[in-house]
C-alpha cells in the first residue's frame, strides 16, 4: 500500500522562496496587521510548496489536511491549526473537503510569536472571530480592530502542541524516511535499511534519535498512525486498514494507535468528526 497525502518535495533540498517584490507584494502596504482569507479545497487537492511573506495560521474546520515542511509534517484535524512563520516553505495535501480559513499575521503585531511551525488548537471563540474577520468585508475599521486584537490577546494565551512527525535532516536518514512514507507498511530494520544505503544500523539509530527526538521505532508507528487516519476519514475499514498497514490482526493495530494517542481508531475518528 502505498501512503497517500504525503510528499517531500525536492524544493526542500533549497532555500524557501524569496519574499515577494514590491511590484508584486502578497498583500498590499495598506492592509491591516490581520489578514483572513478562505479557500475551498476537494479531496485529493494540493497547495505546490511555497511560502508566505507573513505569518500565517492554517486551520479548516472539516476535513483533514497534511501539512510538510522540509523539518516535518503535521496531520491537522478540524479544529487544530498550524503556526508557520514567514518564509517557511510549506506544501499542504488535502484529505475529505476542506473549507480552509488562514489568518496572516504582521510579525510586529505578534512580538510573542513562535519561530518554528507549531500545533495549536482553535477555541470557538476564536473560530468564530476568524470568520467575522473573513465573512464580513464591510466590517468598519472599529470593530474589526477590536476583533483582530481579541484574536492576538487569545493566540497569545495559546499552548504549542507537539503533534509534528520530524524529518531526519541526514540525507540517507531522509531516503530511509522518505520511502517509509511511500509504504508505511514497509517493516525493514535499520540493519537491512543499513546494508541498503552504506551505513551501519548504530549510526542510523544515533541520528535518528538526535536530528528527531525519537526513535526510529516510535518515528514509524506515528507514521503509520497519520496514514490510518486519513484512511479512516476516507471511509475505509478498520480491519482494511490493519492488513494494509502490515498488522496481522486489528486487535494488533487498534492496540498500537491507543497507545500512541491514547483511544481507539473509532473513539477517534468519533471525536474529530464531532468537532
Amino acid at each position: 500500500m502505498k501512503g497517500q497525502n504525503w510528499r517531500f518535495s525536492a524544493a526542500y533540498d533549497h532555500y524557501p522562496q524569496k519574499a515577494a517584490t514590491t511590484a508584486n507584494k502578497e498583500f498590499p502596504l495598506d492592509a491591516p496587521p490581520v489578514v483572513v482569507r478562505a479557500f475551498e479545497y476537494a479531496s485529493g487537492a494540493q497547495q505546490h510548496p511555497h511560502s508566505h511573506e507573513r505569518i500565517q495560521l492554517m486551520y479548516s474546520p472539516r476535513g483533514l489536511m497534511r501539512v510538510s515542511t522540509q523539518k516535518g509534517a503535521w496531520t491537522l484535524a478540524p479544529m487544530r491549526a498550524l503556526w508557520i512563520p514567514a518564509g517557511v516553505t510549506h506544501e499542504v495535501r488535502m484529505v475529505g473537503e476542506i473549507s480552509m480559513r488562514s489568518v496572516y499575521l504582521e510579525q510586529d503585531a505578534v512580538p510573542w510569536h513562535w519561530d518554528e511551525c507549531c500545533v495549536l488548537t482553535v477555541t470557538p471563540l476564536m473560530r468564530e472571530l476568524i470568520l467575522m474577520l473573513n465573512d464580513n468585508p464591510v466590517l468598519g475599521d472599529q470593530p474589526r480592530q477590536m476583533a483582530s486584537g481579541l484574536l492576538l490577546h487569545l493566540l497569545a494565551q495559546s499552548s504549542p502542541q507537539d503533534k509534528s512527525l520530524p524529518m531526519p535532516m541526514d540525507r540517507r536518514l531522509r531516503r530511509v524516511c522518505e520511502a517509509i512514507l511511500h509504504s508505511p507498511e514497509n517493516n525493514d530494520t535499520l540493519e537491512e535499511w543499513g546494508e541498503r544505503i552504506g551505513a551501519s544500523s548504530r549510526t542510523l539509530a544515533r541520528r535518528m534519535k538526535e536530528e528527531t527526538g525519537v526513535t526510529f521505532h516510535h518515528w514509524r508507528l506515528q507514521v503509520r498512525v497519520d496514514e490510518a487516519l486519513c484512511r479512516l476519514f476516507d471511509g475505509v475499514s478498520i480491519s482494511e486498514v490493519a492488513k494494509d498497514l502490515g498488522y496481522r490482526s486489528s486487535s494488533a493495530f487498534i492496540y498500537m494507535f491507543r497507545s500512541l494517542l491514547g483511544s481507539t481508531p473509532a473513539q477517534y475518528m468519533e471525536r474529530i468528526m464531532a468537532e
